[in-house]
């Protein structure tokens, strides 16, 4: 894959830029979110070496290898971290997943809606993706619900294909966008807390 160039988004209140090693403690810090590790692929217990080696390395090297494009999701104007979002898996046939967490702090404020819509939006314009493929744990109601809103048709479940951080294999929700697809009507409603 040739490499994609960090990009930097601001959409009104949120800034998405490419991680910083000044991140390494937030990220930290909001991964010890029991919510997060519930639901995430992240390593568990995550240790602040599974932080630093994130940001530090596996962030910047998915940019360099045009494999992903994991963005910071920052407050617009104090810069305090509010969520993590990423296309991954990028295929030369133009198809990617989507990936988020979000900080406890910044649930409930449509973070995460933004942020997606955001991304799905400059995905398909930037990098010319094909579709966006979407996954969560069957019981992950609030990335459904997130899902929904920002325009995902969710196209049904697959068994035991998601393996989450602490090593579960779990049935999972899988869902998709095309550029085709139309896009929300408005911005999306905020998640519940």
């Amino acid at each position: 894959m040739p490499s994609l160039e960090p990009a930097e988004i601001t959409a009104g209140r949120l800034h998405l830029r490419p991680w910083r090693p000044y991140d390494v403690d937030a990220v930290h810090l909001a991964c010890q979110d029991p919510q997060i590790a519930l639901w995430n692929r992240l390593p568990q217990p995550y240790q602040r070496a599974d932080a630093e080696s994130f940001v530090l390395r596996a962030a910047p090297a998915a940019w360099a290898e045009g494999t992903g494009t994991p963005f910071a999701v920052v407050d617009a104007t104090t810069e305090q971290l509010l969520a993590s979002i990423a296309l991954i898996d990028i295929s030369v046939s133009g198809e990617a997943e989507i990936g988020y967490w979000c900080a406890a702090q910044a649930r409930g404020q449509g973070v995460i809606s933004q942020a997606v819509t955001t991304v799905t939006r400059w995905g398909f314009g930037a990098l010319g993706l094909a579709r966006i493929e979407w996954r969560a744990a069957v019981g992950n109601d609030a990335s459904l619900r997130v899902a929904q809103r920002t325009g995902f048709t969710v196209e049904g479940t697959l068994r035991q294909a998601l393996i989450l951080g602490d090593g579960r294999r779990v049935d999972c929700w899988i869902g998709s966008r095309l550029p085709t697809d139309p896009p929300p009507t408005a911005l999306p409603p905020r998640e519940p807390r």
